[in-house]
């Protein structure tokens, strides 16, 4: 064990912008005090030292420079994490309870322990799972004091604050709402929001945010599958192609069941596209035939869609479209679907598979024979 008191109560003053005037006018002291500690001349007491660790948001180990405490961090939070997993609740809780009273400005060590109570709260496994809410709640936001801490890139600010969100859902669902709205980036909460205002009885608002969230689900399953099919047909094996068409014909089907009625629309400009990379792929496989025909009918679908007036209009062409906000769409081949096609091939060429973009060349032909 090497403690280093002094540098540390200089780091820590300096990472916070803090002037040794600051920093002993928020602990009652002396500048030479400070002074005196900083040059090693001198070390806080041991309430003092507590309320340096409290000021800079780090635990006493941190403070003193004890080498073994991540160690240390790190086999408690794992241990809790364990006994969690294996749903020993019991055990589990008796160990978060030494291990907060040991650091208990250490963030690894109240995020685990957040979690452990989340997991005990939503498990029922207690009789006391009330108790057990908030305390995961009260930990959460003690954990986010200490997030500058924190070195899991799979745990931020975010994810903090709704995992919050969700547990105040049930008993406190005004707040929970509010807490999910102002981190609702990029409609990520939408589901849950819509869920939430189900249940309260807000269902008009309910179907505005569910309507979103099916649309954002729709369009981030229609570009996925795109890309799911070039990858798997990739390697340009047989198998590989047929399991790519099989792809193709799937999201053919749902852009059908998603279609409101017969009338031209926007997804009839996404079928267009779909039914492009399934000719792609049906020339890899040899099949000219069905190839052309696939073309034939992307083609129509685009000329028809390129003569109506619902150009990107999706929530007039989406059967489940609930809200009476207007849904735009816009993609990467532009606002006509004929001309726009041209771009997509574009798109294509540079796709770094040569065993399928050397067959691209038949389906741009059969294409412009289409549109001559």
């Amino acid at each position: 064990m090497q403690l280093k008191v002094s540098e540390n109560i200089k780091r820590y003053r300096k990472s916070m912008d803090l002037t040794q005037e600051q920093l002993a006018e928020s602990l009652g002291v002396t500048i030479g005090a400070v002074s005196k500690w900083e040059n090693g001349g001198n070390v806080p007491d041991i309430t003092t030292l507590m309320e340096l660790a409290n000021l800079y948001n780090i635990s006493m180990d941190e403070l003193l420079g004890y080498d073994k405490s991540t160690k240390n961090v790190d086999a408690l939070a794992e241990l809790i994490e364990n006994l969690m997993h294996e749903h020993k609740f019991d055990e589990a809780t008796i160990e978060a309870k030494n291990a907060l009273a040991r650091y208990p400005h250490t963030f690894k060590i109240l995020h685990a322990c957040a979690e452990m109570y989340r997991y005990k709260y939503v498990e029922n496994q207690a009789k006391e799972a009330d108790a057990a809410r908030n305390e995961a709640i009260d930990l959460y936001n003690k954990a986010l004091s200490y997030i500058s801490q924190n070195d899991d890139t799979a745990i931020n600010e975010f994810t903090i604050k709704l995992q919050i969100a969700h547990l105040r859902g049930e008993k406190e669902p005004e707040k929970a709402l509010e807490e999910l709205k102002k981190i609702n980036y990029n409609g990520v909460n939408d589901t849950v929001i819509a869920q939430i205002l189900l249940f309260t009885g807000k269902y008009k608002e309910s179907l505005d945010y569910s309507t979103r969230a099916v649309l954002r689900c729709f369009a981030l399953q229609y570009t996925t599958i795109n890309y799911m099919l070039m990858a798997v047909a990739a390697d340009g094996k047989k198998e590989s192609l047929e399991r790519a068409c099989d792809i193709a014909d799937h999201e053919l089907r749902l852009l059908d069941e998603y279609k409101k009625d017969s009338s031209v629309g926007y997804i009839d400009k996404l079928k267009a596209i779909k039914l492009v990379l399934k000719a792609w792929v049906m020339a890899a496989l040899g099949d000219d035939k069905e190839m052309e025909t696939l073309v034939k009918k992307a083609y129509l679908l685009a000329s028809r869609y390129d003569k109506s007036k619902k150009k990107n209009d999706l929530a007039g062409d989406f059967k489940f479209y609930y809200s009476e906000e207007k849904a735009y769409f816009f993609d990467s081949t532009g606002v006509t679907a004929v001309a726009g096609m041209d771009n997509l091939f574009e798109e294509l060429k540079e796709y770094p598979s040569k065993k399928l973009v050397k067959f691209l060349p038949k389906v741009i032909e059969c294409w412009r024979k289409e549109s001559k």
